[in-house]
């Protein structure tokens, strides 16, 4: 395990603190979430333009003021490879991985860059109340992955272990030191205890995943026993049309299994859907459930949604 900024041991034995900019009574969101459907009712609240280019962006967190989001650059785009006996279909590519910093006005106030190699692609974030768990893999499925845990305050990064698969989002829960991960299209979802990251991820827990409508883009734990994840998928019409369709689902952290659905159809004016990109969800002080987007690349709108019966 190799050290960037900060000792792993002391990292893993601070003590947990409370999760900025989240209510303490996470179970009040929690029972809200389940009794959504849909998106149907949704408000659109607040459109907050970023004024930085954002690129392609991944997963996303706010703690207080500030909200958080990988992305990637890709400045060589993989291609695939025709060779069957492979053990990839595409070239690695090459690219840029960063986690921007931003206010609430949407202006940047910091940028660090993630990676190394032809390990470049971020995926969904989160923040366990101590620190970002961030992963950072090659841009094709069935690769290989690095873990980091970035300090929130100095952006200071620790690398926690290294995976031999394509991790597309990483989560840890303070209540039991429990880090969670999905790979490439999210078809296994990955737990592995203290230990296990850090000293054999190969032993930890795999499951294919079931009963999910959409690939998951961003998870966030939202109680000690439930994550939310959102994401997309495309549905075949027939040989040459396709049906996306986006959404939210909470899965169960002890089971790793779907245990309810949110249909998610909003749009951004230029027809990106919501969950195509990172999500951030939040129960504020006034007891009210927020959902927060970004699903457009480049040139990007933070949008705040909520529902209007809850």
């Amino acid at each position: 395990m190799r050290l960037v900024h900060a000792s792993l041991s002391a990292l893993l034995l601070l003590t947990q603190l409370p999760a900025l900019g989240q209510r303490s009574d996470d179970d009040a969101g929690l029972r809200l979430l389940m009794q959504l459907s849909s998106d149907a009712d949704w408000k659109l609240l607040q459109t907050t333009p970023l004024d930085f280019e954002v690129h392609h962006p991944q997963g996303m967190t706010r703690i207080g003021d500030s909200f958080y989001m990988t992305a990637v650059e890709t400045i060589v785009r993989p291609e695939a490879i025709p060779d069957s006996e492979s053990k990839y279909d595409r070239t690695p590519g090459a690219g840029k991985g960063y986690l921007f910093k931003f206010d609430l006005q949407g202006k940047l106030e910091a940028t660090i860059s993630l990676g190394e190699g032809s390990k470049y692609h971020p995926g969904g974030i989160d923040y366990d109340g101590e620190n970002l768990w961030i992963s950072v893999a090659e841009y094709r499925p069935a690769s290989h992955s690095i873990v980091y845990a970035v300090n929130p305050e100095t952006l200071d990064v620790t690398e926690v272990f290294r995976f031999d698969d394509h991790l597309g989002g990483v989560l840890r829960n303070p209540a039991d030191g429990a880090i969670y991960g999905l790979n490439w299209g999210s078809q296994t979802l990955y737990r592995w205890t203290e230990t296990e990251a850090r000293r054999s991820p190969a032993l930890g827990y795999a499951k294919t995943k079931t009963g999910s409508d959409v690939d998951y883009q961003d998870c966030q734990r939202i109680t000690e026993q439930a994550m939310l994840c959102s994401g997309m998928r495309s549905l075949p019409i027939d040989n040459t049309h396709y049906l996306t369709i986006g959404g939210l689902e909470l899965v169960d952290l002890s089971k790793l299994e779907v245990m309810h659905k949110i249909r998610v159809s909003g749009t951004a004016p230029g027809g990106e859907l919501l969950t195509r990109n990172p999500f951030w969800f939040e129960y504020d002080e006034n007891q009210r459930g927020n959902f927060y987007f970004v699903p457009e690349d480049d040139q990007a709108t933070l949008y705040r949604y909520a529902p209007a019966r809850q």
